[in-house]
């Protein structure tokens, strides 16, 4: 009898030790945690204004990232948000279609003042209509002159430190983060590809979206081809949570 007790002590301590990892797994890291919190209550004010005014991307090694999108279940990334240092932070997850968190790849804040002039390559030429892309793929497909209008926006409104509280929320509920099929992801991770680049942009409602562009080792717009003119192509199509 002491003997079954003792077993079914060991079990249910067993038992209670895999409910906490696993808890804790979902739950993430804690500085994960903090400043996801954070975003959600921080002021933006004219310091963070100042702040997010110098950062001109958030960078991702396509390495890491073909590694996330090609992991097993994964079918949607999350562009997620965070605060810290006066600065919003991205993070993108990968999940299952239960919204279950299957991996990450943080990102490098790209921080470069004289970006104008690599930045202008999306409006000084045309798209390539004739390319053949998924019917998922034009369905986030963003012509390249709308994505830098959308990018300058933003910079815009940071300038004047007017309704930055607005165009991040949803009926007054903060943007946490924003959804993409992996699928698109994966269509971006080409040959000489070195990150994806997430620029903040104002959308046609008005609102704070994420824009994908392809940019090469020397974060620069990264073209079609080596002799084309027309940039890779850029992607917008996110939906934001909330409201979705």
């Amino acid at each position: 009898m002491k003997k079954l007790t003792v077993l079914a002590s060991f079990v249910v301590a067993f038992f209670m030790f895999s409910c906490q990892k696993e808890s804790s797994q979902e739950e993430g890291t804690p500085t994960e945690a903090s400043q996801k919190e954070a975003w959600l209550t921080a002021n933006l004010d004219a310091k963070f204004a100042a702040s997010q005014k110098q950062v001109t991307a958030y960078l991702f090694p396509t390495s890491e990232l073909a590694k996330l999108v090609q992991t097993p279940n994964v079918t949607e990334v999350r562009f997620v948000l965070g605060y810290a240092d006066n600065t919003l932070q991205i993070q993108v997850d990968g999940v299952d279609k239960a919204g279950k968190k299957l991996g990450s790849v943080n990102s490098s804040l790209l921080k470069e003042s004289a970006y104008d002039a690599k930045l202008a390559a999306l409006k000084e030429v045309s798209d390539n209509t004739t390319k053949k892309r998924s019917a998922l793929l034009k369905k986030h497909l963003l012509v390249s002159k709308e994505a830098f209008g959308w990018i300058e926006a933003w910079q815009n409104k940071l300038s004047t430190v007017k309704d930055l509280e607005e165009v991040t929320s949803y009926d007054g509920l903060r943007i946490r983060h924003f959804n993409l099929e992996a699928e698109v992801v994966a269509a971006m991770l080409k040959t000489n590809t070195a990150n994806i680049g997430v620029f903040l942009g104002l959308n046609t409602k008005g609102k704070v979206t994420t824009i994908l562009v392809g940019l090469d080792k020397n974060n620069a717009i990264k073209k079609a081809s080596l002799t084309a003119k027309d940039p890779d192509d850029v992607y917008d199509g996110t939906r934001p949570s909330p409201p979705y």
